[in-house]
């Protein structure tokens, strides 16, 4: 139900943008991904994210951008740490909001930092190789996380997108239940590579 009231909510601000000074259209890309704090390091899951985006100038040099994506993290055991380490593997797949804010840098490049509020449609783990079961502990249902990121413009209907995913709060705690500052829990950490295409 919560997922379909974030859902009206975001369409009903972009449907009537199209009238305006407004710009959007689809997105698609790939995330690569970690859990901070699951004691395995790299960004060794791959993930699917895609959605739609519209955007108006609110200065000369500022661009505000609203965006629905879905997007998959999670974090995977590395393939040369199979032998030495329990083998893992988290799959958690988000309904995604970001807001952010753009700005030029230089010709055909611009900078841009945002938050983005996500919803958990699912969350899996494998802690053994021998398949997938609900996460245990669960990962907390909503997310909140920072974003930093840089798009080049490739054409007049294409712009290339690096981003960096980070939560700003923990998305479970850790399974022992250390709560030490600044380590409070787990965390998402995910580089995001998409391309953006424009619809006039």
């Amino acid at each position: 139900m919560k997922k379909a009231i974030l859902v009206i909510v975001l369409t009903g601000i972009m449907l009537p943008a199209w009238g305006q000074r407004f710009h959007g259209g689809p997105m698609l890309g790939l995330a690569t991904t970690q859990i901070d704090g699951d004691n395995l390091g790299g960004y060794n899951k791959p993930g699917i994210r895609g959605g739609g985006w519209v955007n108006t100038p609110v200065s000369e040099n500022l661009i505000l951008q609203l965006e629905l994506e879905f997007i998959q993290k999670g974090s995977k055991i590395s393939q040369n740490k199979v032998n030495s380490q329990n083998y893992y593997h988290a799959r958690l797949n988000y309904l995604q909001a970001p807001v952010l804010v753009q700005t030029s840098l230089m010709s055909r490049l611009t900078g841009e930092a945002g938050i983005a509020g996500a919803y958990l449609v699912a969350s899996l783990e494998d802690r053994d190789g021998g398949g997938f079961l609900e996460a245990d502990p669960p990962f907390d249902q909503f997310e909140l996380s920072g974003l930093l990121g840089l798009n080049y413009e490739l054409s007049e209907h294409f712009n290339a997108n690096v981003r960096f995913n980070y939560s700003l709060l923990p998305v479970r705690p850790h399974p022992a239940g250390q709560t030490r500052w600044p380590d409070l829990g787990q965390y998402n950490n995910a580089m995001l590579f998409s391309l953006y295409y424009r619809i006039d």
